[in-house]
């Protein structure tokens, strides 16, 4: 038996057909969604589903899995469904060229679609400021073409005009394309006007999960869905609005609350279940309520867990920190050296290493014959570093290695470069001298975890926003937000080299 609080009941049980769920940390944000979904679903009276959303598969199956538990199979049994936006995207895209409204090449209309290009001809490292990515649009007439765009920082994807081409010729898509596909469709009045059919048709409730990690085009479906008179749920948390690299837009969410013609109404979760002992409750109010916080210092000794905004300070601020990252991938050798990082992350703390898929195809392996052999190959130079090899000796080994597995040797870089790799081989050494390590992640590894006890890595311009309090959907207050409420117990701040102070670095998510 499911117990809510008064909140929670309220909530889950809300009259209103527009419903703002604001979840604090911690305060059964998945139960209430489940028992939202539960609750419409079994309102009499219209034939019509109910949907939930999410934006990845792990959410989607933790939905499942509690409407499931709570409500019975029937519950998710047909016209009622729990699925992924991009899942969503892709039926509309689907339903547009079954309806002869969008043309793809060839005619086609069933499509492979798949999460990105990985593996296929044409992909691989793309770096700005003279490389261009392929992305699908509609052109004037609804055909489905390959455009180029201006690659603004590191990515992967397909950068050759004929390589994009001869993929959507063959009906392979990514899910990135069927969004960009979508945006240009969405600007059509025709279009528009068939997906909120399309919705009204299908559904008479959505219930909306983590909507400020919503991109404009998962926000244009919510929007969409209220102006046709569906019952539209959001639930999130403005205080954790962590996703605008992604592509998703928080501003945004507050504009969509605004836009509609009746007003959606707020329902506040404050209470959380996450946080115990003395610190951390009154840390989580404090931080919610914007007062100024001092954090206290700690060692690496103490925690479970290290948290920064970038890679780079996690490397200085305790040797038993093994974070999953040296830094952004920047050329060959950054690659090189992730996938050498990669065999140890596996091996202490057993998860790969951040970057991994993106240094594959960096260095332009071949991703299969790769993972067969990477252990084969890496674990000797990481025994040698064990033993004591001097690290440019090792990372000579490490670009030899890539060598022999059949690609480009990395080149040796620029002296203050070269000498600042070496550092990172020589950090690494350090760490496998130790008997335990616990991970680094970047706050956005860590969103929607939580430890007993956290170390977070703060910048002199954070320890600033926190003195002087803290303030929802302000990108740098939600990531220190986000990185102070994954503790449960405790929460410390670790000083690394002020040489490494996040601040001085570029400020990409993930980055450093």
């Amino acid at each position: 038996m499911v117990r809510l609080t008064p909140e929670q009941a309220l909530a889950a049980a809300a009259q209103d057909r527009l419903v703002n769920i604001v979840s604090a940390p911690g305060s059964g944000k998945t139960t209430v969604a489940a028992e939202r979904f539960g609750y419409q679903r079994h309102l009499i009276g219209d034939a019509r589903g109910v949907l939930g959303l999410c934006f990845n598969r792990a959410a989607v199956a933790e939905l499942r899995v509690r409407v499931n538990a709570r409500w019975g199979g029937g519950a998710i049994s047909p016209p009622h469904r729990v699925m992924t936006f991009d899942h969503l995207h892709v039926e509309l895209l689907h339903r547009l060229l079954d309806a002869g409204l969008v043309n793809w090449p060839n005619g086609l209309r069933e499509l492979d679609v798949r999460d990105d290009y990985r593996g296929t001809p044409g992909f691989r490292f793309l770096t700005p400021p003279n490389n261009f990515q392929r992305v699908a649009v509609l052109d004037g007439r609804r055909n489905v073409v390959s455009v180029g765009r201006k690659v603004e920082q590191p990515t992967t994807g397909i950068g050759n005009v004929g390589a994009h081409r001869a993929l959507l010729s063959a009906g392979v898509v990514s899910h990135d394309d069927v969004r960009n596909i979508l945006l240009s469709a969405m600007v059509v009045d025709e279009l528009r006007e068939f997906a909120s059919s399309w919705l009204t048709e299908s559904f008479r409730s959505l219930v909306i999960d983590e909507v400020y990690d919503a991109a404009i085009l998962d926000l244009n479906v919510a929007f969409l869905a209220a102006e046709a008179g569906l019952d539209v749920t959001l639930i999130g948390d403005p205080w954790q609005a962590l996703y605008k690299w992604r592509g998703a837009t928080p501003d945004e969410v507050q504009r969509l609350l605004g836009a509609t013609t009746d007003r959606f109404v707020e329902y506040q979760q404050p209470q959380s279940f996450r946080f115990v002992g003395d610190q951390m409750p009154e840390l989580a109010r404090a931080l919610r309520n914007g007062e100024p916080i001092s954090l206290p210092s700690g060692t690496s000794e103490q925690v479970d867990v290290a948290l920064a905004r970038t890679w780079r300070p996690l490397w200085s601020a305790g040797d038993n920190i093994l974070p999953l990252s040296f830094r952004t991938i920047e050329n060959a050798t950054d690659a090189a050296l992730n996938l050498l990082l990669d065999v140890v992350t596996r091996g202490r703390l057993g998860v790969s290493s951040f970057g991994r898929e993106a240094a594959i195809a960096r260095l332009g392996l071949d991703r299969e014959r790769f993972l067969a052999e990477q252990d084969r190959v890496f674990q000797p130079i990481v025994a040698g570093l064990r033993a004591g090899k001097a690290p440019a000796n090792v990372l000579d080994e490490v670009r030899s290695a890539i060598r022999d597995l059949g690609v480009s040797r990395p080149r040796r870089l620029g002296a203050p470069a070269e000498v600042e790799r070496i550092a990172q081989v020589e950090r690494l050494a350090v760490r496998l001298a130790k008997d335990s390590v616990v991970p680094g992640l970047t706050v956005y590894q860590a969103k929607g975890r939580e430890w007993e006890r956290v170390g977070v890595v703060l910048t002199t311009a954070q320890r600033a926003l926190l003195a002087a309090g803290l303030h929802e959907l302000e990108d740098e207050h939600c990531v220190v937000y986000v990185a102070l409420t994954r503790a449960k117990r405790l929460c410390v701040r670790l000083d690394g080299d002020p040489a490494l102070d996040q601040d001085t670095l570029d400020m990409r998510p993930g980055d450093g």
